[in-house]
């Protein structure tokens, strides 16, 4: 029996895909096809969970942000469907008396959520979000990345001094895509009050916002932002402390505004409370039913291709039996037959899924290029697959040219010589 690197059994193979050049090609354009989508959906799948993975990073894992909305029940000469808003007094009691919070951190909008008032720098009066942090915001709920300068300082924010970092769109639009940097150090105004420039930072990632976006916002001390005004509208975020989670905390946050707010005990919907673990869970059910599509459509359409080789291949021992049986006849062995046609299956299967392999990396580097510094981009991010997953790819092709060739080499196996010969 001849081996596998027999150059006899290599001509034998090569001749008979080259003589037959139009059955070769259709026969690996499924294969070719698997291959490629395999290749296409595992680099996308990984540039999505390496997205999703970017986003998380920007706001702490375990952080809840306590909603807002109207009361179902009336109390205590209360009607019902009253809108309750959280505001800064209502955070700052809160803070002086919580035991099961890690972190309490709030925001407020200067003038209302809607009302973005005019920002008069270099020049010229446009219209941002100007937002008020507490001392905590940064990095105790979420994080951003400083371009240039600095963030506030707590000691800063507590005190009220007035400065401010601003988002780099808003440097943009001010100095100029180019000159960004220019910012620090400048002094702007909003509404008649003046603000010197600290930092200029961006969001650490543009698909989660914590309730405004970085990037095109100005931030200023909170109780600056509220103008003195107790009742301006606030978010209230917060951590549990470790070893809690955050129900412990909540148990002990929401009775409080009820009281505050003069709520009935037992209006559950007043108050809805949204965490990192509803994203991190909707996330994880995205990445499966991600991963379930690639194995199902590129394994599918792969395993597809082989099926196709397999019944091609079943066509030529029909067509081949004269071939066949001459060499039966000869003192070919059926060790001979058999390794040909596994040959044959094996060299078609790996020559056509490595152009598709090829194609497929080629087309999701192109969207990597493509895609950088956009705003897919940010959910797309190094959608490349892994070297893993690409060797294991080639391990089943082999496999598979193997798989493919098992039942034409049966039926090769079955034809005797003399019937061969008396056939044709």
């Amino acid at each position: 029996m001849r081996n596998i690197f027999s150059k006899e059994l290599q001509q034998e193979v090569w001749y008979t895909i080259k003589t037959n050049k139009r059955r070769t090609f259709f026969t690996s354009l499924g294969v070719f096809a698997g291959m490629f989508f395999f290749t296409l959906l595992t680099g996308l799948g990984n540039g999505i969970r390496n997205g999703i993975d970017e986003t998380m990073k920007g706001a702490t894992s375990d952080m809840v942000l306590v909603m807002p909305g109207r009361t179902t029940l009336p109390y205590e000469g209360y009607k019902a469907n009253r809108f309750i808003t959280t505001d800064y007094s209502d955070y700052e009691f809160l803070r002086k008396r919580l035991t099961t919070v890690g972190t309490l951190a709030a925001t407020s909008p200067w003038g209302g959520m809607w009302n973005n008032p005019n920002v008069l720098l270099n020049g010229k009066a446009l219209k941002f979000t100007v937002m008020g942090l507490s001392d905590n915001y940064y990095p105790g709920i979420a994080q951003n990345i400083v371009v240039d300068g600095r963030n506030m300082r707590p000691e800063e924010i507590e005190a009220g001094d007035y400065i401010c970092v601003i988002g780099t769109k808003v440097a943009e639009n001010f100095f100029g895509k180019d000159k960004i940097r220019d910012a620090v150090g400048k002094t702007l105004t909003v509404e008649g009050i003046s603000f010197k420039i600290v930092g200029v930072a961006k969001p650490y990632s543009d698909n989660i916002n914590m309730g405004f976006n970085q990037d095109w916002s100005v931030v200023i001390p909170i109780g600056i932002a509220t103008q003195g005004n107790p009742t301006r509208f606030t978010l209230i975020y917060y951590t549990p402390k470790p070893g809690l989670d955050k129900k412990a905390a909540e148990k002990e946050i929401l009775p409080l505004l009820f009281k505050r707010h003069k709520i009935n005990p037992k209006d559950n919907k007043v108050f809805s409370t949204f965490g990192m673990d509803t994203f991190l869970s909707i996330f994880e059910m995205i990445e499966k039913i991600i991963n379930v599509l690639i194995w199902v459509i590129g394994l599918g359409t792969l395993f597809s291709g082989v099926i196709s080789v397999s019944n091609i291949l079943l066509v030529t021992v029909r067509e081949r039996q004269r071939e066949i049986g001459v060499r039966r006849a000869i003192g070919a062995k059926p060790g001979d037959i058999r390794l040909q046609f596994m040959m044959e299956a094996v060299f078609i299967i790996l020559i056509a899924g490595m152009a598709g392999l090829v194609f497929g990396l080629l087309i999701v580097l192109g969207i990597g290029a493509a895609t950088e510094g956009t705003s897919v981009g940010a959910f797309l991010i190094r959608p490349y697959p892994s070297a893993g997953i690409l060797i294991f790819s080639l391990i089943v092709m082999a496999l598979s040219g193997v798989l493919a060739g098992l039942l034409p080499v049966y039926k090769a196996l079955q034809i005797k010589a003399i019937d061969a010969i008396r056939d044709e």
